[in-house]
């Protein structure tokens, strides 16, 4: 029984099997040394090339958040204008004098200068 078990536990492999292997090629020291200088030679330039990147990248980014501050300013500058017009033709429609209608509506805070 012990014979069976061990027939069993080997890898099954066809009789005509054959593993053919390249030879080992022994490689010069001097190609290997360009290989592993050349490897080396990427690497540093693209720690270089990455920073350079990343610089230019954040002078993008600075621009597009100095853009996206001046529209959020125009945007709240244009909704203060459109409010106070609006607050202008209501109390025209009311038929209210400006100053009462200012502390009616209790606006008083669009019509302060900044």
């Amino acid at each position: 029984m012990s014979v069976v078990s061990l027939q069993m536990s080997a890898p099954l492999k066809h009789p005509n099997t054959v593993v053919i292997q390249p030879p080992t090629v022994t490689i010069s020291p001097l190609i290997r040394f360009g290989r592993y200088a050349a490897l080396s030679l990427g690497v540093v330039y693209g720690f270089f090339r990455l920073r350079q990147i990343r610089e230019y990248h954040a002078d993008i980014r600075e621009w597009e958040h100095e853009k996206a501050v001046a529209a959020a300013e125009e945007a709240a500058k244009k909704k203060k204008w459109l409010a106070k017009d609006e607050m202008r033709y209501l109390m025209q429609v009311v038929n209210i004098p400006f100053e009462e209608g200012v502390k009616q509506f209790g606006v008083a805070d669009l019509y302060k200068e900044d």
